[in-house]
């Protein structure tokens, strides 16, 4: 039963013990990522929250405006970029994420990811299925003793950093955040990007796409890598820039790729990308297990019900808007 007389819309399904709980509290609107644009914003014209799940469904100035009783938008997940989060704080509107609650997944995916590229593990099974396979063609590489380059050390970058550093690999960490300052706990040596880019056998991406990350990884910085090195992209598909990432691939000025993200999600059959040996391609899974979908989603549906009860939120990404606006956190 709903004690709040506020109401949310769901983009998609949550987890289902997440949603119950929010059921319990609040009163909820499920949609689903098929719903046309003018149906969403017929679902959000009266509603107090937005929990936005995936970057598909765009939370942005349209849908935003749609709402005109919108008080809260909560992201399911630490990334943001399908948010107007300008247009929200201009309306007043704090928006929350989840940082850190799928950080351990997203970590020992990082490692599977760096692992099957380095041993070439996808393009090696796939011959396997058309029968004897050339042993010898599926040459890798070993990463002890070789340098990881980290770019973005949050709560993700953290895990990745212990985990890599136990292989016996040498960790070079750029931030792009002041927040670098309060690395000194962890095994790492923090270094400007083009030192990074030269030094690293294995270059693994975290950060959020803003506009200062966005294709921070172009043709420039490519030509800047190793020919044997690694390019793994957890972050988001706009950070790379996918054009130079396919011809760089193509010319094997680099040794491979893993990404889990592209500029245009879901994966496409004729993703260019995809006709690449030396890629490995996902579709956006590092978060996908049952511990992570449930830590993520009580997260987000935490922070709705402070909202609903008037307590501080603790993950703004907005918080000038507190400056301006008393919205934040009167249920």
């Amino acid at each position: 039963m709903a004690h709040s007389t506020l109401s949310v819309f769901v983009t998609e399904p949550l987890q289902p013990e997440a949603q119950e709980l929010l059921a319990r509290h609040l009163r909820i609107d499920v949609g689903d990522d098929g719903l046309s644009r003018e149906a969403l914003r017929r679902r959000v014209a009266t509603v107090d929250i937005i929990l936005s799940k995936t970057d598909p469904v765009p939370i942005d100035a349209e849908l935003i405006d749609a709402a005109p009783n919108l008080r809260l938008i909560a992201r399911h997940g630490s990334g943001y970029n399908n948010v107007d989060v300008e247009h929200a704080t201009r309306r007043g509107i704090p928006v929350t994420n989840t940082p850190g609650a799928n950080a351990v997944s997203l970590a020992e995916y990082t490692l599977g990811l760096m692992f099957a590229a380095a041993r070439r593990l996808v393009p090696a099974t796939a011959s396997c299925r058309l029968g004897a396979p050339d042993r010898l063609g599926f040459m890798g590489v070993e990463l002890f003793g070789k340098t990881f380059g980290l770019i973005g050390v949050g709560h993700i970058g953290r895990e990745v950093v212990q985990r890599v550093h136990a292989l016996g690999m040498k960790v070079l960490a750029h931030h792009p955040r002041p927040s670098a300052r309060g690395l000194s706990d962890l095994p790492l040596e923090l270094v400007d990007l083009e030192t990074l880019l030269r030094e690293s056998d294995v270059i693994s991406l975290h950060v959020p796409l803003t506009e200062a990350t966005r294709n921070l990884i172009g043709a420039r910085e490519l030509a800047l890598m190793k020919s044997t090195a690694i390019l793994i992209n957890l972050a988001r598909g706009g950070v790379v820039e996918e054009r130079a990432l396919y011809d760089a691939l193509a010319r094997n000025a680099i040794f491979a790729a893993a990404t889990d993200v592209l500029a245009n999600e879901p994966v496409r059959a004729e993703e260019p990308l995809l006709r690449l040996e030396n890629c490995l391609v996902l579709p956006h899974i590092a978060a996908v297990t049952p511990e992570a979908q449930r830590a993520v989603a009580m997260a987000a549906v935490e922070e709705v019900l402070r909202f609903s009860r008037g307590e501080p939120l603790r993950h703004v990404v907005n918080p000038e808007v507190f400056q301006t606006s008393q919205s934040g956190g009167k249920g």
